[in-house]
């Protein structure tokens, strides 16, 4: 018998900071694998023309954030803005091109497969071109999570992500830009959400990251060592 998927279940929510270069390729790809999927576009305060990019496209819901808060800020956003639309699960995508939106129907698949609660991206970054730096810093974040949780987590610092929104608070996540992933991620496993790991693709084009090496490394840090006052 062939399996049946309720398709309206399901939404993407895609944060984006000045990604008017690539944004409407991600949209696409999302339509050319699920048509009918509805995406939700958080855009992050841009000062390009990201949002008037997507406001052309009337099939994506689009909300703005006057100013830049984060990437967090926009994932929260995002949840609240699905969850009030009736969305039972979200699936984050970025908005640079890093993630491929044609292994979403993966995601979906392997959710309904297994009925978990999360189901988590995760890169090989064995020849990838990625920075020897992000590698050894996800590599290290990766293990150290494990560690706080008990469980293995190959891929922390991936945003590819499907989540059940259902039971999702945004309101007790208090990070706010790229330490939201590692605080989410936490919180929700620690809580007792059902996860797996699908592979993907690793992506790294041109276009860089936004994540300040000693800064935001020095914030995982406090973030890890606070989690142990949590719960």
């Amino acid at each position: 018998m062939k399996e049946i998927i309720d398709y309206k279940k399901y939404c993407v929510i895609v944060p984006a900071y000045n990604a008017q270069q690539t944004i409407l390729e991600v949209v696409k790809s999302t339509h050319r694998t699920i048509p009918d999927l509805k995406i939700i576009v958080i855009d992050d305060g841009s000062t390009d023309d990201t949002a008037f990019i997507v406001s052309e496209d009337k099939s994506i819901l689009l909300f703005r954030h006057v100013s830049n808060m984060g990437k967090g800020a926009a994932i929260k956003t995002g949840i609240r803005i699905a969850k009030e639309a009736g969305y039972n699960y979200g699936i984050f995508v970025d908005a640079d091109m890093q993630h491929d939106p044609r292994k979403i129907n993966e995601f979906i698949r392997l959710k309904e497969l297994q009925n978990s609660d999360m189901v988590l991206g995760v890169r090989s970054f064995v020849k990838a071109g990625m920075p020897f730096h992000r590698v050894l810093s996800n590599s290290i974040t990766s293990f150290l999570i494990s560690i706080r949780l008990g469980k293995r987590v190959h891929d922390s610092q991936c945003g590819f992500r499907l989540v059940k929104l259902t039971d999702i608070n945004p309101e007790n996540f208090n990070n706010d830009g790229f330490q939201f992933e590692s605080e989410f991620l936490i919180k929700m496993i620690y809580s007792g959400t059902i996860f797996c790991e699908i592979p993907i693709p690793t992506i790294y084009n041109k276009a860089g990251s936004s994540i300040n090496n000693l800064p935001d490394t020095l914030r995982f840090i406090k973030l890890f060592f606070s989690s142990y006052l949590w719960f």
